[in-house]
């Protein structure tokens, strides 16, 4: 196996394919928001019948997942996947690729040469994850995506993640709202579908509305130190703005711990996706404006029940996707984060 994917992940690279994150509460009211450009009503169809006639893959005894970091969202996701696994006598095996595409497929293979019967995926890269996708479907392995959806949607039996579109366009919503124009800067994560559709439903929010502009937007790769090495930048290259939007909250961490040392978080509204405890207390602080918080920890259950459903046969949907809770001083007491 380890010799197959490794002829698959050179031949990737020959053919130069390019390799292109809140707890068990939902004390707030859930924010809606327009869709993002969504599939055809026949790929719909076409998906969503390919999962619900996927062949039953027999007794799901181990699972394994593949995390793309170790962070705090990791954590409650890992504790719904175990609890999952725990009810029903299924074994998990965990790994953390810690950002790197190559050890995350390296991980892969690791995992399928432990004879698993099902594959969680939340890749690193959304196109580069692709020869691990194809030797899991070599071994017969169904895979689930969690939290990021991957490139090659026919490699995956179903995918399970909050609705990131909404929660960006939450975020831009909010702009509209409290302030009359805008100059932006957004701290961005290109390699991953979820920040993407964050960041587009950002985007969308806020186009056509004369006065609100985005000045400049910078990759930080979802990192609070990364985060904070880019603001500082953006504070050097850009005297004024008035939002910064961050894709997760470990980059707005760092956005804010570089605004206050400029003394510039005065005048900055800070916006966020994840729900960290960390942020909703930032948000009491008066140090972040709004947070759309996720729910990790139903979104893991939520992976193995998917793997489950395709053991037996039953029927399920390829794509599913959780409500977030968009956060504000307005109604964030009382909220529990991870």
């Amino acid at each position: 196996m380890r010799k197959i994917l490794s002829m698959m992940l050179v031949t990737t690279m020959v053919l130069s394919v390019t390799a292109c994150g809140s707890g068990k509460t939902e004390t707030p009211a859930a924010t809606e928001a327009p869709k993002a450009a969504e599939t055809t009503a026949e790929e719909k169809k076409e998906q969503e019948t390919q999962a619900e006639t996927q062949a039953a893959s027999g007794e799901l005894k181990k699972v394994g997942v593949a995390f793309m970091k170790t962070d705090p969202f990791m954590v409650p996701l890992y504790d719904g996947m175990k609890a999952e696994c725990d009810a029903n006598g299924i074994e998990l095996i965990a790994y953390y690729a810690d950002n790197d595409i190559e050890k995350q497929i390296s991980q892969v293979d690791d995992l399928l040469q432990q004879d698993i019967d099902g594959l969680i995926v939340m890749p690193v890269d959304f196109e580069g994850i692709t020869p691990a996708l194809e030797a899991a479907d070599k071994a017969g392995v169904p895979v689930v995506s969690v939290d990021a959806e991957c490139a090659k949607k026919d490699l995956t039996i179903a995918y399970i993640a909050s609705d990131n579109y909404a929660a960006g366009y939450a975020c831009g919503e909010n702009v509209l709202k409290t302030l009359d124009s805008a100059k932006i800067v957004a701290l961005t994560h290109p390699e991953i579908k979820c920040t993407i559709d964050r960041y587009q439903g950002f985007k969308d929010a806020i186009e056509g509305h004369e006065g609100y502009e985005i000045i400049a937007e910078q990759p930080c790769s979802g990192l609070m130190d990364k985060g904070m090495t880019v603001m500082d930048n953006m504070i050097q290259a850009y005297p004024e703005f008035d939002v910064a939007f961050c894709i997760n909250d470990g980059s707005s961490q760092g956005a804010i711990s570089s605004l206050e040392a400029a003394n510039r978080l005065g005048g900055v509204q800070v916006y966020a996706v994840d729900g960290q405890q960390t942020n909703a207390d930032l948000i009491k602080a008066g140090k972040l404006t709004g947070e759309a918080a996720q729910q990790p920890y139903k979104m893991g259950q939520g992976a193995v029940e998917l793997l489950i459903k395709n053991s037996k046969g039953e029927p399920f949907e390829y794509e599913n996707l959780l409500e977030i809770n968009f956060l504000t001083n307005d109604n964030v007491e009382g909220y529990e984060g991870f």
